[in-house]
């Protein structure tokens, strides 16, 4: 499943200050991470995306995906298991004169009724050798 979000960044935005949105998920683990800014941005603008107030992506804590006509894509292997459900996008944008949009996407794989079920077993201290997933 994809969950994604646009976000408006208006323009003299800074780094300083950004902007904080939020895109809304599921439990599951990310698999697929998309950043695109719309055409126009000239690398004036930037974004991060945190969850529970931590930085997550990029994983290099004060770096920033700018913004270039080259889409960011990655893979990723993140667990979503409890509340917050969302992601937040901070972002910023330096140019004087126009806003310029954002749009972040990511890919859930959500467990299913057995992996869910042996992920229970687990916690409790229960044996799963004969199940089958």
């Amino acid at each position: 499943m994809i969950y994604s979000g646009e976000i408006v960044v208006p323009a003299n935005t800074s780094k300083a200050i950004p902007i904080s949105d939020q895109v809304d998920v599921v439990q599951g683990v990310v698999r697929k991470v998309w950043v695109r800014w719309r055409w126009g941005s000239a690398n004036l603008c930037g974004c991060k995306v945190f969850r529970g107030g931590f930085q997550l992506w990029p994983s290099s804590l004060g770096e920033w995906f700018p913004s270039n006509v080259q889409d960011v894509a990655f893979d990723a292997e993140y667990e979503v298991t409890a509340e917050p459900f969302h992601f937040i996008i901070r972002a910023y944008n330096l140019d004087d004169t126009y806003d310029h949009t954002l749009w972040v996407g990511f890919s859930l794989l959500r467990g299913s009724m057995v992996g869910n079920l042996l992920g229970m077993l687990r916690v409790l201290g229960g044996r799963q050798d004969n199940w089958q997933t």
